[in-house]
């Protein structure tokens, strides 16, 4: 394990979402992917007692049926034994049968685990429109329910993945005066990613105590700090789901501020390490690139600001191509709706002052800017010299990979 002195906690090598005391998951082929046979695309999760829960899901209008069904769940209890999850269809715009469809797929799997009713959460991605094939998903459960083990993260994290070329696992192990505890995880997604919420699917587990009302409080805080401001095309899905589960089996809880101190800061770092894996393995994408606007009138104008310049097809294809074309930044941030002084834009690559004052400092300094660009992780700062608020987006290039990967989505 590696120390991380800063946070005062480990980072536990290969450790997922079973790192953490009392987790399990398996994961099998049930033939969801149809041209991509032979690949894992049904998992399960669980614990061995029940789990304060806390969920954040996507804010767009169109949700799929596994979000309105964990939504009517949560509605009742907070307390559950893990989640199901299926990649390549999304069971979204399904209509009533895509949602009886999701309580299938959960009562299946909790009838032979003998839990009670409404013990497992749903997850779901991968095409939106189809229905699900609850046939071959009811049929492998038997499989997934005998094949439950704590060695298994990595499986659940391969599991749920659809055009990510790379499994996204983390955990943490922090310790305190009163014993140890650990935070693990695991997400999926590489495309439709934008702020509010970003599309993905991502699970915690932890076996500190934390009561329900805390675990949300916290969720949706880092949310908004971490997988809230990444993007990859600006696109929002319709199944974005945040689960987040503690079981206190470590016998750890938060007694005292020392211990919520370590741990809120052990949880934001996960869920931030889990995010930028998102953003690094972006379809098509050979960079990740921090966009810090700064000097704006508030913190809302300088996200409005921040997500413009992220978004744009323009600064991202520059971005691909190496190119030091700062106009396509002014221009973004110019289309925000911030309020700013157009005269008054200053703009570093990493700590290189590149304009001062809307006004290129030396042409000469393109080379270096263009030496920067090459390097696969860089920040970008705009400051917009109009007050105090700040924002920070992270975001990725956009190459002609990106068109390739979303034409031959489906076919």
């Amino acid at each position: 394990m590696k120390k991380n002195n800063k946070k005062c906690f480990e980072i536990v090598k290969g450790g997922g979402v079973c790192t953490p005391v009392g987790y399990s998951a398996s994961a099998c082929v049930a033939d969801i992917k149809g041209k991509k046979k032979g690949n894992l695309d049904l998992t399960l999760l669980v614990s061995d007692t029940p789990c304060q829960t806390a969920a954040v899901y996507t804010t767009n209008r169109v949700s799929a049926a596994p979000v309105r069904y964990g939504q009517a769940l949560l509605g009742k209890t907070r307390e559950f034994r893990g989640v199901i999850v299926n990649s390549g269809c999304a069971n979204a715009c399904t209509g009533a049968e895509g949602f009886e469809n999701s309580r299938k797929m959960a009562t299946a799997a909790e009838k032979k685990l003998k839990f009670p009713k409404g013990a497992l959460l749903v997850a779901s991605t991968g095409v939106i429109g189809a229905q699900l094939p609850i046939d071959k998903v009811t049929a492998c459960i038997p499989e997934l329910c005998n094949g439950l083990d704590d060695d298994n993260g990595g499986l659940f994290a391969k599991a749920i993945m659809t055009t990510d070329t790379v499994a996204k696992e983390v955990a943490v192990l922090v310790n305190t005066d009163n014993g140890s505890y650990v935070i693990g995880g695991a997400c999926k997604g590489a495309g439709m990613i934008d702020p509010s919420m970003a599309t993905l699917l991502c699970f915690i587990t932890t076996d500190m105590a934390i009561c329900a009302e805390e675990l949300q409080g916290l969720l949706k805080e880092t949310a908004d700090e971490t997988f809230n401001t990444i993007t990859i095309d600006g696109d929002m899905s319709t199944n974005d789901t945040l689960l987040a589960f503690a079981n206190g089996m470590s016998g750890v809880t938060l007694l005292d501020g020392r211990h919520r101190e370590k741990f809120y800061a052990a949880f934001k770092w996960v869920c931030r390490e889990l995010a930028l894996m998102i953003v690094k393995d972006g379809e098509g994408s050979t960079k990740l690139v921090s966009i810090e606007v700064a000097g704006a009138k508030s913190d809302k104008e300088a996200a409005l600001c921040a997500s413009k310049i992220a978004n744009s097809p323009l600064v991202k294809t520059m971005f691909a191509g190496c190119d030091p074309n700062w106009g396509r930044i002014m221009s973004s941030a110019g289309a925000s709706g911030a309020e700013f002084d157009p005269d008054k834009v200053s703009i570093w690559f990493n700590d290189l002052l590149y304009v001062k004052n809307s006004i290129i400092v030396d042409s000469a300094l393109e080379k270096k800017v263009y030496e920067i660009m090459k390097q696969p992780e860089y920040f970008i700062k705009v400051d917009l010299n109009a007050g105090n608020g700040k924002a920070v987006r992270y975001t990725c290039d956009m190459t002609a990979d990106y068109i390739k990967i979303n034409a031959d989505y489906r076919s």
